[in-house]
């Protein structure tokens, strides 16, 4: 293939992403223009439909459960109601994005969120290393990787939910934050990084003895945060 034929598949190729784009934000802006008009449930409708999945695999890694995630999502998307129909929007996923981080914010500003140690039929969950079960070791992990994201800082959250969470790509995510490229992997860095150090300082963290404990073997309250 010769030098003019790609070319021509490279413009031809561009061209057609470029038209995609134009359409999608086409059809975005007359769902908006219905909602601001009209009040159209229909088109809400498709506006959720489009961005629900996922804002809600975002809300699911930041909050505790999935019932805390699900109520959530209602907040986010009634809120996200309360906006188009009264407001201009440019782009709803970064809208809808910014709106789940205050709905989040809210939820952890509202209540203290412990470390579960037990799971879903209510029985402890055995420490790492016990009768050799690798994948409840991995669990707990996971459990204390989900409540340390939160006190990370802001910009690091979002990369880490992300990232490693929503599996976007740097570029997805950088179109996602509306940042370049470069920054997102240098936030990405850092997030990590702290992410590292807190999950160190929180998983290597002795359990605390109360008084009333003290040399009795066995039965170590565990401190939680």
């Amino acid at each position: 293939m010769g030098v003019f034929q790609l070319s021509f598949v490279h413009l031809v190729t561009f061209s057609l992403f470029q038209t995609t784009t134009i359409v999608q934000g086409s059809k975005e802006q007359f769902l908006l223009y219905r909602l601001r008009t009209h009040r159209d449930s229909r088109a809400f409708a498709c506006l959720f439909n489009e961005h629900k999945d996922p804002i809600f695999r975002y809300l699911k890694a930041k909050l505790p459960t999935v019932q805390d995630a699900e109520d959530a999502l209602s907040t986010t998307f009634l809120r996200l109601w309360n906006y188009v129909i009264t407001s201009p929007v440019d782009h709803v996923s970064s809208l809808t994005f910014t709106i789940a981080k205050g709905v989040i914010a809210d939820f952890y500003r509202q209540r203290k969120v412990d470390i579960p140690l037990t799971n879903e039929e209510g029985e402890d969950l055995p420490l790492a290393g016990e009768d050799g079960k690798e994948g409840i070791e991995q669990r707990v992990e996971v459990s204390l990787i989900k409540r340390i994201i939160p006190t990370l800082k802001s910009e690091h959250q979002d990369v880490i939910i992300l990232r490693f969470v929503q599996g976007l790509s740097v570029r997805e995510a950088a179109r996602y934050l509306q940042k370049s490229e470069s920054a997102v992997r240098v936030t990405l860095h850092r997030a990590i990084k702290e992410l590292r150090i807190k999950f160190e300082q929180k998983h290597c963290e002795p359990p605390h003895v109360s008084p009333n404990s003290a040399g009795t073997q066995g039965d170590h309250p565990v401190n939680r945060p």
